[in-house]
Order: C-alpha cells, then sequence, then structure tokens
C-alpha cells in the first residue's frame, strides 16, 4: 500500500498543473456556490428554484476536458456535489440528482469518461456537509440521531462514487468544518478541536473504505484533522508547506460561473502563479466555473489556451520539476521564478531584464550553459568574483507572457568556492559619497 501510495504522489506532484470544475445547480443563482447559505433560501425553496430547474443542455464533457488538455493540465478534480446537496451522478442515497431532476444525465460519468479518454488523471471534489440537514447545524450532540444519518449518508455516497466509475485517482474533500463555524449558532455545544470533528464525521473509517476501494488514490488534507492527508490544499493564497502541496485558485474572485465576477486574473498572472508554486515545489489547481447551461466561460476559455500556448513552448520548466531554494532563486523581489530538474534550472523571467543580467551569490553552482527555451537561442555566460553575466538575450521578450532561460549546473569545487567575491569596497581617502 504504501509503495502504491509513494508512486501516486510522485506522479502527482511531476504533473504540476490542474483543472478544478465547480458547477452544479447553484450556477443558476448568478452569483456563487454559496447563495443558498448566504442569503439564508430555505432548502425547499432553494431546491425548487434552482435544484429541480438544473438542466445545462449543452454540457460537453469531452469540450470542458479539451479546454484542460489544451491548457496543459494534467490531471483535472470534478465537483459531485457542493455544500447545497445537489448530486451530479446516479446517487441511490437520494432523488435530488441530476439523473432523476430535469437533465436526467449522470454528468460525472460523462466526466469520468471523457478524461479517462484524454489520458489526464480523474479527481473527484465531494463536499462532506449538506445544508439542506439541521442536523447539521444541530451537531452531533443536541441531535445525534439525525447526525448519525447524515454522517452514514455521506459515507454511502462516496462509497458509491468509489466504486461506481472505475480507478479514481484523487479524492478532494471540502466541507469539514462543524456547523457552529458559522457563528450564528453554537449548537454543537462546544469548541471543537480537529480530532473532535475528524471523531463525528469518523473521517478515520470513511478514508479506510477509501483505500480499500481505491488502493492508489490520493486523499487531501479536508476530512479533518488537517495535519492528515496526503497533500495540502491553500486556497486562493500561495502559502507553502513541508508537505507536498497543491494551491486551488480562481480566475476571479468565485469559484462558480457569474457575470457579476469582475476581478478576472489575467493569463499572466494565473501563469505566474503556477510558476511560483512549482517554484515551491507545489502543485496549483486552477478553476474554471462552466455557465449553468454547461459551457465554459469565454474568457475563461480564452486564458486556458494562452497558458496552453505558452505551455506548449516551456512545458520542460514545469512538469516533473520542483523548488530552487538556493538563494538567489528563492528572494521574494528577484525578477524571476525558478524551478529545477536535475542538474537544470529554468529561470522565469517575470521581469524582463533587457539583452543581459547578472546573478549573484551562486556559491555552491557553477553555471555551465544557458539556452533562450523560448526560442532555443544560445546564451553566453560570463563569471565574475560576485557575479554571473548572462548575455545575448533579445532587447525585448520574445514571449508576451513570460520568458525561460534554461541553465544547466554543476556544484563548485572547493577552489571556486574559494574564489568569492563580495560587491563592497575599501575607501580608504573617503571618495564615495554616500
Amino acid at each position: 500500500m504504501k509503495s502504491i501510495k509513494k508512486q501516486s504522489l510522485k506522479q502527482w506532484q511531476d504533473c504540476r498543473f490542474g483543472m478544478f470544475i465547480h458547477w452544479g445547480g447553484y450556477t443558476l443563482t448568478k452569483l456563487d456556490c454559496w447563495t443558498m447559505h448566504h442569503q439564508g433560501i430555505p432548502t425547499q425553496e432553494y431546491v425548487e428554484r434552482f435544484g429541480r430547474r438544473f438542466n445545462p443542455r449543452k454540457f460537453d464533457a469531452c469540450g470542458l476536458v479539451r479546454t484542460a488538455k489544451q491548457a496543459g493540465c494534467k490531471y483535472i478534480v470534478m465537483g459531485t456535489r457542493h455544500h447545497e446537496g445537489l448530486c451530479l451522478w446516479d446517487t441511490q442515497t437520494t432523488r435530488y440528482n441530476t439523473v432523476h431532476m430535469a437533465a436526467k444525465r449522470d454528468f460525472i460519468g460523462e466526466y469520468v469518461k471523457a478524461a479517462r479518454s484524454a489520458g489526464l488523471k480523474v479527481g473527484f471534489y465531494y463536499s462532506l456537509l449538506d445544508w439542506r440537514y439541521s442536523s447539521y447545524f444541530d451537531g452531533p450532540r443536541e441531535n445525534p440521531t439525525g447526525w448519525r444519518k447524515l454522517v452514514r449518508f455521506m459515507h454511502e455516497q462516496v462509497r458509491e462514487l468509489m466504486t461506481n466509475y472505475g480507478r479514481i485517482d484523487i479524492l478532494w474533500y471540502d466541507g469539514g468544518w462543524p456547523g457552529c463555524a458559522y457563528g450564528e449558532k453554537k449548537a454543537w455545544g462546544f469548541n471543537p478541536s480537529q480530532g473532535e470533528v475528524a471523531r463525528a464525521w469518523r473521517s478515520k473509517q470513511l478514508n479506510a473504505m477509501v483505500h480499500r476501494l481505491q488502493p492508489g488514490i490520493l486523499i487531501n488534507n479536508r476530512s479533518f484533522p488537517e495535519s492528515e492527508g496526503d497533500f495540502g490544499t491553500p486556497e486562493q493564497r500561495i502559502t507553502p508547506e513541508h508537505r507536498p502541496w497543491e494551491l486551488c485558485d480562481t480566475m476571479g474572485d468565485l469559484w462558480g460561473a457569474s457575470d457579476r465576477d469582475l476581478n478576472r486574473k489575467s493569463a499572466r498572472e494565473m501563469l505566474t502563479r503556477l510558476i511560483t508554486c512549482v517554484s515551491y515545489s507545489g502543485n496549483m489547481l486552477l478553476n474554471i466555473g462552466p455557465k449553468a447551461d454547461g459551457t465554459v466561460q469565454a474568457w475563461q476559455a480564452g486564458n486556458m489556451r494562452k497558458i496552453g500556448v505558452w505551455m506548449a513552448k516551456h512545458r520542460e520548466s514545469i512538469y516533473g520539476c520542483e523548488g530552487m531554494w538556493h538563494p538567489p532563486f528563492q528572494h521574494g523581489l528577484a525578477p524571476w521564478k525558478t524551478t529545477r530538474k536535475g542538474n537544470t534550472i529554468y529561470m522565469h523571467l517575470l521581469f524582463y531584464p533587457g539583452e543581459s543580467f547578472g546573478i549573484a551569490n551562486m556559491h555552491d553552482y557553477y553555471l555551465k550553459s544557458a539556452t533562450l527555451l523560448t526560442t532555443g537561442r544560445k546564451l553566453r555566460i560570463i563569471h565574475e568574483p560576485t557575479r554571473d553575466i548572462i548575455e545575448g538575450l533579445p532587447a525585448k521578450s520574445p514571449d508576451p507572457l513570460i520568458s525561460v532561460i534554461k541553465v544547466a549546473i554543476r556544484p563548485k569545487t572547493k577552489a571556486e568556492k574559494a574564489r568569492r567575491g563580495c560587491i563592497g569596497i575599501e575607501d580608504p581617502e573617503g571618495q564615495i559619497d554616500y
């Protein structure tokens, strides 16, 4: 089991770039996936207005997967059910699913088939909580019978997802926090620790079942306690972790589709965030929110295409790479972000320096050769005591997003390290005006 998991984790880390999909009945609200809770919409009203009417006739799983593939994504994680409870698969646990409602379709089955045919790793997002259950807000102490029913319901749904669709590579939990975390109600009767929350959900038993059904699967850290799980999941903020980790990120402010979501990131900004994640040995899971009819929003599809054009030229600087931890490559103000694969480093020029630039403090590594990966042009390296100078670049960046330099390195010898210089000079005559 451990060897299978280790292999799965290494393969997943080598992918570095995946696509997240937030989509469901909540798209009919024209706001976001939290609308039911934020606006206090009663369950019956929400089900009638949005859940039962959800009928995305233009949903095309192959087209959705093509968007991921063209962008250079190696895996997809699609929502099977969000916090408002509508299931996108043919579950036997409830009739509140898209097969029994207006659409009459198993969207998860369609997605799995398309992703697997395209050679992409398959992931499921699943919300532990369900706002339709009052027992979720009551908690296990105030409503133990209702809570047990909710937990059995949730475990059985996960069992279905792990059984009915062949091999699943990633299980991405969400919504494990207790109902009292919302602040409007303290009915749980206490401020639970992560361990207590995990016991309430029976997380240990849940994940043991998942591993029996899917031996090679990776499970994130959101089934509590957060210290467990195969990888961390910082959300919308790049916060590197010492264990395997993955940034889940939006293209705008919201997860679902909304024409009101106007703070939209550019393709360059999203690409910079991907590069930054890899420079800290992390993955990036970039979200798209298809519209209520099932089609991808044009601006999101456009950004994915632009990222894909860049990835086609620079893929070797992302896939299978890890962070370059040696200074100055992780200095926050450096004009580059650097990734590494063996004895090759890739300098992503976030602020294009022009025809030449210097690299200071390369105390441990000798720069053997350099190539402008973007165009294939050979570059010159001049070695000085305080710096290495790379020159021969075009005056302007040859890539509209980010140009990349590929550098071959080797460890410095003791003699080479001893020749290290510093940028300060003596000023015995006091001629330097400070």
